[in-house]
């Protein structure tokens, strides 16, 4: 939680009553590798910032999972369309790594940014980024050679690959793991 809470201090520079409302509302919660933070249908009535692990957001179709996207400490993670709307989610989000979260119920973050100017300011700029993040993600899949998704995917996420399986990644950049395997073999040999 001390991540967390730095980051916010040092960019937000909140009151210590600020500080204060939203340490209250924090749920700290811990997922085992493979465990679920959401599943399709479910009604996503929270969000988390991710202390410690890795979680990886996919969809479900008949014949295979399809990963959209993976997160690392700092992270904010939801369905951010199911959590505003409190409509069920059409994703699912799991665990890849063991996972330390800090979890904010719908009705403390509804409470927390009617209440206090910082935390306001803070969700409009996560929302915003959130945005912003799904659209180069749309137009990097409509634009982009899977060569290139991968490159990009090497030049921005390194850690990726040391931390997420292989057969994820494959799914995340619309690749067969064979492919995966000849790209890694040629650009990190």
């Amino acid at each position: 939680m001390k991540r967390l809470l730095f980051n916010i201090q040092r960019v937000f520079q909140p009151s210590a009553d600020e500080m204060a409302a939203l340490e209250k509302a924090i749920q700290i919660v811990h997922l085992k590798k493979n465990d679920f933070f959401l599943k399709e249908n479910e009604i996503c009535s929270s969000v988390t910032f991710i202390e410690k692990g890795s979680m990886r957001l996919f969809y479900e179709s008949p014949d295979k999972e399809v990963c959209n996207d993976f997160f690392f400490e700092n992270s904010l993670v939801g369905s951010l369309a199911g959590f505003l709307t409190q409509s069920p989610s059409i994703v699912n989000i799991a665990a890849i790594e063991p996972c330390e979260l800090l979890v904010f119920d719908y009705p403390d973050v509804m409470k927390l940014t009617e209440n206090w100017p910082a935390w306001r300011k803070l969700a409009d700029i996560l929302v915003q980024e959130q945005f912003v993040r799904a659209e180069k993600r749309e137009a990097s899949l409509l634009r982009n050679s899977p060569e290139e998704r991968f490159k990009n995917l090497l030049e921005e996420h390194p850690k990726i690959f040391k931390r997420v399986p292989l057969r994820y990644v494959a799914s995340y950049l619309g690749i067969t793991p064979e492919t995966l395997s000849r790209y890694r073999a040629r650009f990190l040999a």
